[in-house]
């Protein structure tokens, strides 16, 4: 198993928020780095549920951790604040920290430039409806022999969400796995169980 973590910063659409948020990337690096993570991409979202949203900075970091236990001791460690006091500035909010138990995950990690995303947020808030859920993805992508899909249920979140992620080569790849069998089998498993966000983000290696 592994645990992943999706980062959604939330960064003022100005162009010197933008840069000043930019420029505290260098803190980020090494404080995650102090912070034990094993391995990490970094970028933009560039399409959610079919929108480009290029245009509006919506900046995105992934991360693989040892266990939880580390992710936990980060977000109190003096490191964590030190970069939280240089990016408040150029933040319109607190980040969307997202932290998943997965099937093993390090190809997402190997440099491919894209990472094609679903959250799946149960309409029911039961752990047992999410849960249920999960089972109906793992099932419909053990059927299709899907071995290239990372998928898992939330750890840190008061209402458990799904994700399922995979990395992509480049766009002709992407619109195939957008009309992937494997996709819209999970989405007819799903029907309307959850609300479902698809998201792109271009992403590069960290450099850990």
């Amino acid at each position: 198993m592994a645990v992943i973590e999706l980062i959604f910063p939330k960064i003022k659409n100005d162009p010197e928020s933008i840069k000043g948020a930019q420029e505290t990337i260098p803190i980020a690096f090494k404080v995650l780095k102090e912070g034990g993570v094993l391995r990490g991409v970094a970028g933009v979202i560039i399409s959610e549920n079919g929108k480009d949203t290029t245009g509006e900075f919506k900046e995105f970091i992934s991360l693989e951790w040892p266990e939880l236990s580390y992710f936990y001791k980060f977000v109190e460690s003096p490191g964590y604040a030190e970069y939280k006091a240089a990016a408040t500035p150029f933040a319109s909010g607190p980040p969307d920290l997202n932290v998943f138990e997965t099937n093993p995950g390090a190809h997402l990690f190997a440099g491919r430039p894209l990472l094609d995303i679903l959250l799946i947020k149960p309409k029911n808030p039961s752990d047992e409806e999410a849960q249920n859920i999960l089972k109906k993805v793992q099932s419909t992508l053990e059927k299709l022999n899907d071995t290239e899909a990372v998928y898992g249920s939330s750890l840190n979140l008061p209402q458990k969400k799904i994700t399922i992620v995979r990395a992509i080569a480049d766009k002709a790849e992407l619109d195939a796995a957008k009309n992937a069998t494997a996709r819209q089998e999970i989405l007819k498993e799903i029907g309307d169980l959850a609300e479902v966000t698809q998201l792109v983000a271009d992403v590069k290696v960290m450099p850990f």
